[in-house]
Parts: structure tokens; sequence; C-alpha cells
């Protein structure tokens, strides 16, 4: 999901095999005015797409009310859509729509992606969009805002403006509703530096949030072998029970050379501990990446250059 356009729309947000040899990873206040359109209503009775969604972060928010629960309706032709959930963090923006009445085709969603727009205060949002179908439920999407190469200004405060199509439908869905930044967790400026060989790094920044965690760091010298070139370093999270943040919002190459600003999924509440792990993905011989015992690709991790930047 290489997304440095101003606008792209992906389906899902993952990390592809193609991407991983290379190095790449893909890049995924209280909101209850309902929208002014005549056809517009309220849908108390329809479920969370944050609910149901595989993201431990969004079930998180949703079960601490952080979230928003709009369950704002429109229909047009007999086709109905929700928006049902919506949380900001100023990093990046995730709402939950489901519908019904539309034909939802295989490998498909019932959105017409081409024509998806976003604004803040009438401003269309430039930051990187992607669409994400539920696996458990065709009707349902999570549509993701994130920041992305084009530095954009957003306010803590904003109205949001989505306007939808459904394939097939004619008329556009349009949602409109007031958007206040959730408060962040911790933010703290490690300074903290590794070094194997020649290869040094020093985390500069972390911050958390509720939603998204956001790691900044400098690096200098030649990669460690096995990195593959023109490949890079790539660095998972780690709390002290070992659990893993997952890397979103983290393709292509450094912007700048020598620096990586990284986007993580994020656990409610602060852990005990933040460790940053360098890894890569490990290759067979025949240069093909494979996956582990549990079913995930395989990294060889450089325990030589791992840091804990945060300890309670």
């Amino acid at each position: 999901m290489n997304i440095n356009k101003s606008r792209t729309l992906v389906k899902i947000m993952a990390i592809t095999a193609l991407s991983a040899t290379l190095g790449f990873t893909m890049i995924s206040g209280e909101l209850a005015r309902p929208v002014h359109a005549a056809s517009a209503s309220n849908a108390p009775n329809v479920s969370s797409v944050f609910k149901i969604s595989d993201s431990p972060t969004l079930k998180g928010v949703l079960q601490t009310g952080l979230s928003s629960t709009l369950n704002q309706a429109i229909t047009h032709d007999g086709v109905t859509l929700t928006l049902t959930d919506l949380i900001y963090d100023g990093n990046e923006l995730v709402m939950g729509i489901r519908q019904e009445g539309s034909t939802v085709k295989t490998d498909k969603t019932f959105l017409d992606l081409d024509k998806l727009s976003i604004s803040a205060n009438g401003k269309k949002m430039y930051y990187n969009t992607s669409v994400s179908s539920m696996p458990s439920d065709p009707n349902a999407v999570l549509i993701g805002l994130t920041k992305g190469a084009i530095k954009q200004q957003i306010p803590d405060s904003f109205e949001l403006t989505v306007k939808a199509y459904v394939n097939e439908v004619k008329e556009p869905f349009i949602f409109t509703a007031p958007v206040t930044r959730i408060a962040g967790l911790l933010s703290i400026t490690p300074g903290t530096a590794k070094k194997s060989g020649t290869f040094s790094y020093t985390v500069t920044s972390f911050k958390m949030t509720p939603l998204t965690m956001q790691l900044q760091l400098s690096y200098k010298g030649d990669f460690p072998a096995p990195v593959q070139k023109p490949g890079r370093l790539l660095y998972d999270l780690a709390d002290e029970k070992g659990n893993v943040f997952l890397g979103v919002n983290n393709g292509g190459f450094p912007a700048k050379p020598g620096k990586e600003e990284l986007g993580y999924r994020s656990f409610v509440t602060v852990p005990q501990s933040i460790t940053v792990k360098p890894y890569v993905y490990k290759l067979n011989a025949k240069g093909q990446l494979f996956s582990d015992n549990t079913g995930r690709l395989a990294k060889h991790y450089f325990k030589d250059l791992e840091m804990r930047i945060y300890q309670r």
C-alpha cells in the first residue's frame, strides 16, 4: 500500500510477499450530530463495525468508550448506508460503515472506491486512504485515513464530511459529523542509540495514543547482513509480555535518507515497557519468503540492536 500520492485507495492493508522481499511495508469527543440530509436517520440497532474487526485496538477503544457511536443512516434507491463508528487521534482517522440492500460481489466492496471523498471543514483530506473489507461480514467495511507524505494541518476539532457512492446507485451518500481528537497516552524523546558493526540507529521520538503509535528514528552506516539490497531494516515494537505491535503506514523507503517515521497499531493502555526490535524477513535457499510454524512470515531479529525505550 504504497501511497505517496495524495489519493490512494486500497481494499486491504497488508504485507505482501513482494513488498517484504524488497523491505517495504504496505501503507492502513463526542460525535452525535445527525446528518442533515432528508433521507438520513439514526439506526440504533445497527451493530458496530469496530466490534467485528480483527483489530484488538479498535475493539479496545470501543469497549472503553473512546470511539464515537454514530449510527447515522442514509437511504437511496433501496440501499442504506450507516456510519457506525468513528475515532481520530491526529495521526489516523478510522470509521466503520455498514450497508443494507446492495449486492456485494465476491472480492469487492459495496463502495465505489474511485468516488470516495473525505474532507475536514470543507477541505479535502490528503491522508492516505484505505478501505478494508470485514472477512466476517461482507456488508461492513473500515475506512482508514493515515498521515502520509503530504503534510497537512488538520485542527484538533473539525467537521468531517464523507461523500460515498455505492455501486449501481447514482445518488451520493453524504455524512457529516463533528470530530474531536482523542488525547495521547505517552510522549517521550528517548535519544537512545544502538550500534552493531558500522550500523547505528537512534530513537528520537515516540508517541502513543489509544489508536496509534508513532516511532521516529535516525540511522547511519551499512545495514547488517542479511538485509537485502536495496532493502532496509524493519522495526517491531513489543511490550514486557512479548506482545508485538502491528506496523501500519510504513510504506516505501524513507522520504529522508537516514530517517524513519513509523506507525503502529496501539494498545488502549500504556504497557509496562516498550522495546524496539529491528528485523528483516527471512528468505529460503531460493530467495523466497516463507512462513514460520505460526503461519506468519518468518523474521530474523537482530538481538544486538534491540533497545528498550520505555520502562515504568
